[in-house]
């Protein structure tokens, strides 16, 4: 019983964005079940694997940080969950494919390439037996899956502090951007609109975002290949005072360019 509590306590401090005391919670869980039925058992799986996934993220979180902190830590706890997977025969099949897929998608957020790619194609292979396996291949490998996302803001700065909401007050704004994802799950960025148009640092602030994030690409015949014309919207809220004071300063700054 304590095991499934530490699990939902560490997927409540991942969401909190406490990711090291999350790594600790996991940590606590696989010793604990070393401990009552030993080193290969087939329950350590889950949480190595979702201690290996905790490597995407750290403290302090940050816009302007890297991402990468020692990703060949997580890549240790991946590798020994596909090992124990692999020794038991009993292991259900779509658990396996999706313990491969950790290990791949791990080696798509460190840029080895060619080591993820290794791994889609022999996942591919596996979900290929039967009609089964080859509903689950399209989900798991038909299209882009998204690896490593931050939240955004769902709102602004000025429409988070408002608290009356009548006389419609906030407002739903939208940041919406085309973009391709890539055969090595990099996203690359095309034509951005924001409405309305003068919220310049939400639009900043989601394509940075869009920019940053992986994914598992969308696999074609076994071979990893690259997807266009995807598109990501996200909705925001303002205040109708926020607005017209950027309408403002933008008058403003018109009007001061054409005295100079």
């Amino acid at each position: 019983a304590l095991v499934p509590s530490l699990m939902r306590r560490a997927e409540w401090q991942h969401r909190a964005g406490y990711y090291n005391d999350e790594r600790a919670t996991y940590r606590r869980a696989i010793r604990i079940i070393e401990d009552s039925v030993g080193k290969e058992d087939p329950r350590l799986v889950d949480p190595l694997i979702k201690l290996g996934e905790s490597f995407y993220y750290f403290e302090p979180l940050s816009h302007d940080s890297s991402r990468f902190v020692g990703t060949s830590t997580g890549e240790i706890y991946l590798k020994r969950a596909n090992r124990i997977a692999e020794r038991n025969e009993d292991f259900p099949w779509l658990e396996m494919a999706t313990t491969k897929l950790a290990l791949a998608d791990y080696y798509i957020f460190s840029d080895e390439y060619a080591r993820a790619k290794n791994i889609y194609q022999e996942v591919w292979e596996e979900l290929s037996a039967d009609e089964d396996r080859l509903a689950m291949r399209q989900e798991l490998l038909g299209e882009p899956r998204p690896i490593w996302v931050e939240s955004l803001p769902a709102a602004t700065t000025g429409a988070a502090g408002v608290v009356d909401r009548r006389d419609g007050e906030i407002r739903t704004g939208a940041v919406t951007i085309n973009y391709m994802v890539t055969q090595r799950g990099r996203a690359r960025l095309g034509d951005i609109k924001v409405e309305p148009a003068e919220f310049t640092d939400m639009r900043r602030m989601v394509e940075r975002e869009v920019k940053r994030r992986l994914y598992r690409p969308m696999l074609d015949e076994g071979t990893t290949v690259g997807s266009p014309n995807l598109v990501f919207r996200h909705e925001f809220n303002y205040s109708k005072s926020e607005l017209e004071e950027l309408r403002e300063e933008a008058a403003e700054s018109q009007q001061t360019t054409a005295r100079n």
